[in-house]
């Protein structure tokens, strides 16, 4: 399980890298700013800290979801593969109607202006940045949480779901529609749920 969870960690931190680097280019901008231009490099550290020990939080419970699952297939007759195939289509449903809520809209306004939040919440010294970092690492599970559970139940390592993911992630924070795009992401993955129930 800790070989899955850094195998995780890996490949999560690596879809987030564009999405985050706006987020950590303006924390640089404005503590550089409030100390006379000179660079407090344990604040970046605590406040990239502060954001992994969020996702960090959310992988255990994801991978501890998923090794008591395999602990009952063990036990049981069935069929893990049948399994995700019968789950795959509602949640994708449920992950395409959680594009849509007002929830992941505000979540999102918040990924998408990074220095309007650091302007109004700056919070200076090493646990300010520590609990900057954890804000918006909040913040940033609120608009992904479900996108990261569309993935673990499409396919935990495949190159593809993590390429296309990562592109999705990125379009919503970074570019101009980005909250157009996220409505358009739910409908295409509600139709595609309801595409797979009926045709199944």
């Amino acid at each position: 399980m800790l070989i899955e969870f850094f195998a995780w960690m890996t490949m999560m931190s690596i879809m987030m890298v564009p999405s985050a680097y706006p987020w950590i280019a303006a924390f640089l901008s404005i503590s550089k700013s409030s100390n006379n231009g000179s660079l407090k490099a344990s604040w970046v550290i605590l406040f990239i800290l502060g954001y992994i020990v969020v996702w960090s939080g959310f992988s255990v419970l994801l991978l501890f979801s998923n090794f008591q699952l395999d602990r009952i297939f063990q036990r049981t007759s069935l069929n893990q593969i049948d399994l995700y195939s019968s789950i795959s289509p509602w949640v994708l449903i449920g992950v395409g109607a959680y594009q849509l809520t007002p929830l992941k809209n505000a979540c999102l306004k918040h990924c998408r202006t990074p220095l309007h939040y650091f302007l109004a919440q700056w919070k200076n010294g090493p646990r300010g940045a520590l609990l900057m970092g954890a804000h918006h690492g909040l913040f940033c599970l609120g608009c992904c949480w479900a996108l990261m559970l569309a993935m673990f139940s499409l396919g935990l390592m495949s190159l593809v779901w993590m390429v296309l993911f990562t592109l999705i992630v990125s379009i919503e924070n970074l570019l101009a529609q980005g909250e157009v795009f996220a409505r358009l992401v739910g409908a295409i993955m509600m139709t595609w749920g309801i595409t797979l129930i009926l045709g199944s």
